[in-house]
């Protein structure tokens, strides 16, 4: 969004127009797969500051104030009515349906657009929602969210639920999907003269190839 936004000119006004991002987390080693404005040597640095610098250097007119705070009720103080009022527009890449719906009834109640984006499992979102024209992210419901993020889990299995989920991956592949797969094979070949037997046939057949 920051990359698309530098390049479009937003943010880039003599007398109005500022970009604000916030974001509370670090940079882990898992986030640099998936986007090109962090590089390791970011490692737990944070988000919004280092996006932000990334973002400023592709266009160094463009006004952008980066924030470490989460958007929620606990930052009403921060993110009050007179933010969303002065806001042209706001743009989320959340990544779950609570704070989305919590954005979204924010920018509902100031008459504020809002671009929201984000991913769900494999799925991807968008969505433009304008005051008074379009239905609010809050007049429908995503199904509840059952599947924890494979690089999460793998990764970083920091909550209770990641944990157990992890374990039980590993339980599942030790003890259920590889013995199952010893097994479908010996089904297949019932002795080790067949399966020496198939893989000599199968090595002549390729040389012949070849």
């Amino acid at each position: 969004m920051l990359k698309n936004f530098a390049l479009l000119g937003v943010g880039t006004g003599r007398e109005r127009g500022t970009v604000t991002v916030t974001d509370p987390d670090l940079i882990e080693k898992s986030n640099l797969n998936r986007q090109f404005l962090f590089r390791p040597h970011h490692i737990e640095k944070p988000k919004s500051c280092t996006a932000a610098a990334a973002t400023a250097r592709i266009n160094g007119q463009m006004k952008i104030e980066p924030h470490l705070n989460k958007v929620c009720p606990a930052t009403e103080n921060i993110y009050s009515d007179d933010f969303y009022i002065k806001q042209d527009v706001v743009v989320t890449a959340l990544d779950n349906v609570e704070a989305r719906r919590y954005v979204d009834s924010r920018c509902v109640a100031n008459l504020c657009p809002l671009l929201d984006s984000g991913t769900m499992g494999t799925k991807g979102h968008t969505e433009i929602i304008v005051p008074q024209l379009t239905e609010s992210y809050n007049s429908h419901r995503d199904p509840p969210e059952e599947e924890i993020p494979f690089c999460t889990l793998k990764s970083f299995p920091a909550a209770t639920e990641h944990t157990i989920q992890w374990a039980r991956d590993k339980f599942e592949s030790a003890f259920s999907h590889k013995p199952s797969l010893f097994n479908k094979f010996w089904q297949t070949y019932q002795s080790a003269e067949e399966v020496l037997q198939f893989f000599q046939w199968a090595q002549r057949d390729e040389f012949e190839l070849l």
